[in-house]
């Protein structure tokens, strides 16, 4: 069973921006921290990305993984297809309106093929939807 985790972030920029921000896929490699090359695999009509291939550098090894995306409003989840040590890689990002910009919540699990112990799973999911979120509050009010 994966690790949940979430929280959440008040970001300087309109709902637009963060949801552009999001699902451009391509500009990943600027700005996310520790990925390295990302590939929108299928696209909806509107150009969002359906499917999106990944390589990540995980600190101890590069992995790789193919996420589908799903869509409800400004709502953007994710489920993984397949990935290299990872079983479960699931994500949603909420966009709601606030005052001074755009509350973003942020839920992910994750779990791996490999023997680890619950806590450091914990411990990674955690740096992963920290990072995450840091990275896209940045990247979204330097275009907001």
């Amino acid at each position: 069973m994966g690790q949940r985790v979430d929280d959440t972030t008040i970001i300087a920029a309109d709902r637009d921006t963060v949801w552009t921000v999001i699902t451009d896929l391509d500009t990943y490699p600027e700005w996310a921290s520790g990925v390295i090359e990302t590939e929108i695999t299928v696209s909806n009509e509107d150009g969002s990305p359906h499917r999106g291939r990944f390589r990540i550098d995980a600190k101890v090894a590069e992995i790789g993984y193919l996420i589908e995306y799903s869509y409800d409003d400004y709502d953007i989840r994710w489920t993984l297809i397949e990935g290299d040590t990872i079983s479960q890689l699931d994500g949603l990002y909420e966009l709601s309106e606030n005052g001074s910009g755009t509350h973003v919540r942020y839920s992910l699990e994750v779990d791996l093929d490999i023997p680890v112990p619950g806590f450091l799973k914990k411990q990674a999911a955690r740096h992963i939807l920290e990072q995450g979120l840091s990275s896209l509050k940045q990247r979204s009010e330097e275009f907001g």
